[in-house]
């Protein structure tokens, strides 16, 4: 499970991946008990306290060893030691303890758990917590610094009874010892103390590794489940969302009494009464602990999505997720038609405790129930289909570039898209580019008159042959549907109308397999002109290196360029068609000067904006990147430019759609349909392929 906000060090949005773990020992005391609760509650991490009878901190090295091959064959982990180190006296004589203490580090460090929880020792007998502060201080110390050592974090649970039982207390510790130690933050038994949460969590927020979900009604020292009690838990969920990496919701339920505790753990007169969330037996009251935390988190975090094709762009997208830059969104569901990559997905997910369901096809995921929106990152061809079938059966929709392979078959997905009330969103990255959105900004402004030309040469696109090997519909008419132009170019021909608006007619030239052995384009020169007599060129190619991007506008009063993330303008001092009006010479240039035009670089990771602009669309209304309704801009461009190839002259735009379609049917005709040999692989970080 998991949730996001905040920013890493690049300024992207990030959020707290949630794992769920468990006092499994509350639901049964035999191991393979707890094992069976946790699968049954989707619970994939124990925090082990007590085993078979026995509490964790007590086991032998061996012992340590047969549960962790156990745990193994079921495929279970261990997020913390439930250890009761700390919970003597401040009094008592600390060096046996610590001693106790040394194994259980050796138990941790066997099962591969991150985290020791221990206290800060009892304070039941008058002892002032002034004079002893020292010796609380060199105690927790001592322990830390011997577990860290050696690869484990302790964690400092608040109690009620313990030097650390207030939020004031707890803060002195974790600034007097430092990174030394974690925090485990206990919402109950600050409630069973007398203690606000919400300003207790916020003045300990940068010291919580992971919190303890454990609920109380504080008037009545009730322990309910998470939602139910004084801890605001919808809330603390939403604000502890905000720390970034893996963060364990350890459920601890105490809903129900039962005779092990008592030997497992020191209750210290804490009251759990019986005349609420009385449950039947063990397993139920677990059962309801680790329930009501997921519906927490459900509300927190509503929309449910899945991924459709989980080769190299999807993949991309499953790692977005499970690096937790997905705030608002929870991954249910991936499906692909390749039952190898569905397997390798899925194992990707597992190895980073993501539950998710397998789907062998776009529709059966769609129609399962599992999720409330999709994204689509399939061949060409298979992107209207599917999201025609997501909005006609309940689902939002993202889908990769482009929109389709032709005009046609778009204009007729937007047709349902325009009858459907759910969202569809197409994957314009490059919208979210700060530099493309200043450099509209400053065309579409008119503070520099109209348009009068367009040049773009984008040729770092430079690919190998083994890249068109890598798949058996790439570079192929009845695969892919076309070659640069539909694979690289979608984005930048996006770029292109929605910056300077759409062309009028197109003439181009598309040359077939010049650079490597594919059957459709890969270097193409596009003449286009506009209906105010502005012209424009556009150069692409897979065959350069090192290839080139400039991008340059002129306007009637300034020639702008975009090259190596900068943008740049020369503005004259009067527009060109004034000063050729006014002027006396007939050589005579007007005046003007070079300058920066300067935007803010928020090094966004591009899809991840787009991904999250949908999610906040659908939660919250908020603008989209891009309406899915707007691929057929650029793919018209496309379109036109294959036409124009094929037929040897110039295009008008809008196309005629009937004769591109005979058009593309013939070439698909003749397609081979697969290319020989041919090494299916999966990029998993497509982030150097983007362009800019």
């Amino acid at each position: 499970m998991l949730l996001f906000i905040g920013h890493n060090k690049k300024g992207r949005a990030k959020m707290a991946r949630f794992l769920y773990s468990a006092f499994s020992d509350e639901a049964a005391d035999s191991i393979d008990g707890q094992i069976a609760a946790c699968k049954a509650n989707g619970v994939t991490h124990m925090e082990l306290r007590g085993v078979n009878g026995k509490n964790i901190s007590e086991f032998t090295v061996d012992e340590a060893k047969a549960l962790k091959e156990k745990l193994d064959a079921n495929g279970m982990k261990v997020s913390s030691i439930g250890s009761y180190y700390g919970k003597i006296e401040i009094t008592d004589d600390f060096e046996p303890h610590f001693e106790g203490f040394k194994n259980t580090v050796e138990v941790a460090k066997i099962l591969e758990a991150k985290y020791i929880r221990l206290f800060s020792f009892y304070f039941t007998k008058g002892e002032s917590y002034e004079e002893y502060r020292p010796e609380v201080m060199r105690r927790v110390r001592a322990m830390a610094e011997y577990s860290k050592e050696r690869g484990v974090l302790c964690c400092h649970e608040n109690e009620r009874g313990i030097y650390g039982d207030i939020p004031e207390r707890c803060l002195d510790l974790h600034k007097e010892l430092g990174d030394v130690i974690g925090g485990i933050f206990d919402p109950a038994n600050y409630i069973l103390n007398g203690v606000e949460i919400l300003p207790a969590y916020e003045l300990l927020e940068p010291y919580i590794t992971y919190m303890h979900v454990k609920d109380a009604i504080g008037a009545e020292e009730t322990v309910v489940p998470a939602g139910h009690g004084d801890a605001h838990f919808d809330e603390l969920i939403r604000r502890f969302n905000k720390k970034e990496g893996e963060r364990f919701l350890s459920v601890e339920p105490h809903l129900k009494v039962f005779d092990a505790l008592k030997t497992i753990e020191r209750d210290d007169s804490l009251s759990i009464k019986m005349d609420k969330f009385t449950y039947p037996d063990n397993n139920a009251s677990f059962a309801a602990a680790v329930n009501g935390i997921k519906e927490v988190v459900a509300r927190v975090k509503t929309l449910r999505y899945g991924i459709i094709g989980v080769g190299n762009m999807g993949s991309a997208h499953l790692g977005y997720y499970l690096d937790g830059l997905i705030p608002e969104m929870v991954l249910t569901a991936i499906a692909d038609i390749d039952p190898a990559k569905l397997e390798r997905a899925e194992k990707k997910c597992h190895d980073r405790s993501c539950e998710i369901k397998c789907f062998d096809s776009a529709e059966a995921l769609i129609d399962s129930g599992e999720v409330d929106a999709v994204i689509v990152a399939t061949p060409h061809y298979s992107h209207p289909p599917i999201v025609e079938y997501g909005l006609t059966h309940g689902v939002h929709v993202l889908s990769e570039k482009p929109a389709g392979v032709y005009t046609k078959q778009v204009r007729e997905m937007n047709e349902v898209a325009s009858k459907s009330d759910k969202v569809f969103a197409l994957m314009f990255n490059q919208r979210t580019n700060p530099m493309y959105i200043k450099l509209r900004e400053v065309v579409q402004s008119g503070e520099y008159g109209e348009l009068h030309r367009f040049n773009w040469l984008i040729t770092d696109w430079y690919r190998t042959q083994a890249y068109y090997n890598s798949g058996g519909w790439r570079a192929t008419w009845s695969g892919e549907g076309g070659g640069v132009l539909l694979n690289q170019c979608p984005h930048q021909l996006d770029l292109w109308q929605w910056i300077t608006g759409m062309p009028a007619s197109i003439q181009a030239q598309c040359s077939i397999g010049k650079w490597h052995n594919i059957e459709v384009e890969d270097d193409v020169t596009i003449y286009a002109e506009y209906p105010n007599g502005a012209t424009g060129v556009f150069i692409t190619t897979t065959g350069d290196a090192p290839g080139t991007n400039r991008l340059e506008i002129t306007l009637d009063r300034a020639k702008i360029v975009c090259e190596n993330d900068r943008i740049r303008a020369y503005v004259l001092d009067q527009s060109m068609t004034e000063f050729s009006k006014t002027a006396e010479e007939g050589f005579a240039k007007p005046n003007g000067h070079w300058e920066d035009i300067d935007y803010v670089d928020t090094d966004t990771e591009q899809h991840v904006a787009v991904t999250n602009a949908f999610a906040a669309h659908i939660l919250h209304g908020t603008p989209l990147i891009a309406r899915g309704e707007e691929g057929i801009n650029g793919l018209t461009i496309s379109n036109a430019a294959h036409l124009s190839s094929w037929l040897g002259k110039k295009v008008t735009i809008p196309i005629d759609e009937d004769l591109f379609y005979a058009e593309l049917q013939k070439k698909i005709a003749s397609s081979s349909g697969k290319k020989e040999p041919v090494k299916e692989v999966v990029v998993e970080d497509m982030s150097s392929t983007y362009g800019s």
